[in-house]
C-alpha cells in the first residue's frame, strides 16, 4: 500500500496537478439557419465533395468536433433509390491558392444518409480531436463515396446553408465536380466568399509543455518503484547478514 501511495505522489509531482483549462470555443452559424435554406446537389448527380473552411480562433490548438445539417434530396420516380454514403475529412486549407495543405488530419468511418420523401434535415456531428494552429485555415469536407452512381439519379444530398457571413470562411466545392478523394486533396477548390454552410465547430486549448508524455510518466513511476524495491532488498539482505 505504501508503495502505491508513493508512486501516486511521484506522478503528481511530475505533472504538477491538473491545470485549469479555458472553456471550449464554439464557432457556429446554426442559429442563423432559417430551417429550410440549403444547397446541393451532393452525390451521384452533383458534386463528389462539399465543405466549409474557417480560421482556428485565437487561444485554440485542438479542433474537437464539427457539425453539419444534411438532408437526402430524394427526387424523381425511381423505385429502387440508393442512399448516399459519405466520409468526412479535415484538412488544412489555403483560401488564397484554394488548395489543400498537407495530409488528412481526420477521416470518419463511412456514413449512410437515410432516404426521405422530403427535405428533412438531420444533424451529423463528427468527433475529431485533431491538433490545429490558431490563425490557420482548416476545411471540413464531405466526400460522396458512391458519387459515381448514375442510376438511380435520386442518390444525392443537400446541405443546410446559413444566412450569415463568417469572417475568414465560406462553403467550398471542387473545380472538378466529379473528383475522387485523391483529386479533392490535390486539385483546386472554389468558393463563394461570404456564404457559409449551417455548421458548428468546437475548438479547445490543451497544454502540451506542462505534462510529459504518458510513456515518460510511466517510465519515471516504474523507475521510482524499482528504486524502492532495490533499497528494500538491500536492507533485508544487510539485516540477514
Amino acid at each position: 500500500m505504501k508503495r502505491i501511495v508513493l508512486i501516486a505522489s511521484l506522478l503528481l509531482g511530475v505533472t504538477g496537478g491538473t491545470p485549469a483549462l479555458a472553456a471550449p470555443i464554439v464557432v457556429s452559424t446554426l442559429s442563423s439557419w432559417d430551417g429550410s435554406s440549403s444547397i446541393g446537389d451532393f452525390g451521384s448527380s452533383g458534386f463528389s465533395g462539399w465543405g466549409q473552411f474557417l480560421v482556428a480562433p485565437t487561444g485554440s490548438n485542438r479542433l474537437l468536433d464539427f457539425t453539419f445539417l444534411l438532408s437526402d434530396a430524394l427526387k424523381g420516380s425511381n423505385t429502387n433509390p440508393v442512399p448516399v454514403t459519405f466520409t468526412a475529412h479535415l484538412v488544412q486549407y489555403n483560401p488564397f491558392t484554394r488548395y489543400v495543405v498537407g495530409p488528412l488530419l481526420y477521416s470518419s468511418a463511412p456514413v449512410t444518409v437515410p432516404l426521405t420523401a422530403g427535405p428533412d434535415f438531420d444533424t451529423y456531428t463528427f468527433d475529431i480531436d485533431a491538433e490545429v494552429t490558431a490563425g490557420s485555415t482548416y476545411m471540413m469536407f464531405l466526400f460522396a463515396n458512391n458519387y459515381e452512381l448514375r442510376i438511380p439519379d435520386d442518390s444525392r444530398l443537400r446541405l443546410a446553408t446559413a444566412n450569415t457571413d463568417l469572417g475568414g470562411g465560406a462553403y467550398n466545392i471542387p473545380w472538378d465536380a466529379e473528383s475522387d478523394l485523391d483529386g479533392l486533396l490535390s486539385g483546386q477548390w472554389r468558393f463563394t466568399a461570404g456564404q457559409d454552410l449551417a455548421f458548428a465547430a468546437t475548438f479547445d486549448f490543451r497544454p502540451t509543455n506542462e505534462v510529459p508524455e504518458p510513456s515518460a510518466v510511466v517510465l519515471m513511476a516504474t523507475a521510482g518503484a524499482a528504486g524502492l524495491w532495490a533499497t528494500r532488498r538491500r536492507r533485508v539482505a544487510g539485516h540477514a547478514a
